[in-house]
């Protein structure tokens, strides 16, 4: 049986809202958002029924605070008449869906079987992705040795963190298609996937073409040219061949992509590599 919890400073709200739904699921309650920790750090809900303007800690706080923590668990916020705004801002943070007191029993209802719908088709997507791991098959990355099934395990465990991602290997071994493939499984699989490969520019272009440039920046400079990194904003930026790039440029690209560069710069990437972020 799924489990809810309901977080409404309201008494009689979180009544209505229980007697409503715990013939179906089975129902916890808090006051407010410290009594949800205590519920949250023994129990294990699959949904919160969050209200938003409660007297301890803001609501909306509570679910920015969730979700930096990538807490595994739908949340659908309650808000007052009249705060549109704030639902909306709910649900840029990380909401699955609000309702707007007063609201329908029936309403009530349809929203959290939509719910777990939701979660239950994501649960089912997740164990086919891992069947096909298991059978040897990673996108259009075809494999059943033991050894590129540990490389698609990894790589799907990857595309699920916000980190750069370095691959190595021989020309014509699939690192574009398993860089498509990370990019298509993770968070950012809506955004884009722009493509460089720093093999084919000169060295003198690779910076114009990673940060672009503005008009009349130098001589040639008719127009205002977007960067790969501006144009892979929410996706994912593809470097093919990056250790072709020099050093200075390498260096470059580091500090955009803030991350733990690889521990000694004085040395060049290896020839045949390819960096997806």
């Amino acid at each position: 049986m799924h489990t809810i919890l309901i977080v409404d400073d309201d008494n009689t709200a979180r009544y209505g809202m229980r007697r409503a739904l715990e013939g179906q699921y089975r129902v916890l309650e808090a006051e407010g958002v410290p009594a949800a920790r205590q519920v949250m750090a023994r129990e294990d809900p699959q949904l919160l029924l969050l209200d938003i303007e409660m007297p301890e800690e803001n609501g909306l706080d509570f679910l920015r605070e969730l979700k930096a923590q990538a807490v595994s668990l739908a949340v659908v916020m309650i808000t007052a008449y009249g705060s549109e705004k704030v639902a909306v801002e709910a649900m840029k943070s990380g909401a699955y869906d609000y309702l707007p007191k007063p609201f329908e029993v029936d309403e009530l209802r349809l929203v959290v079987e939509r719910v777990f719908e939701h979660l239950s088709l994501a649960e089912e997507n997740s164990r086919l992705k891992r069947q096909l791991v298991s059978e040897g098959q990673f996108g259009a990355m075809i494999g059943s040795s033991k050894v590129m099934r540990e490389l698609f395990d990894l790589a799907d465990r990857v595309a699920q963190a916000e980190v750069t991602v370095l691959i190595q290997g021989e020309s014509g071994t699939g690192k574009d298609l398993l860089a498509t493939e990370i990019h298509r499984r993770s968070n950012r699989g809506k955004g884009p996937f722009v493509a460089l490969n720093c093999a084919a520019l000169p060295e003198h272009l690779i910076e114009s073409e990673l940060f672009g440039y503005e008009k009349g920046a130098f001589t040639g400079a008719t127009a205002v040219k977007r960067g790969k990194f501006e144009l892979a904003n929410g996706g994912v930026l593809f470097l093919d061949e990056v250790g072709d790039m020099s050093l200075a440029t390498q260096a470059s690209c580091c500090a955009c992509w803030r991350l733990a560069v690889w521990s000694d710069w004085a040395e060049p990437l290896p020839r045949k590599s390819t960096c997806a972020s």
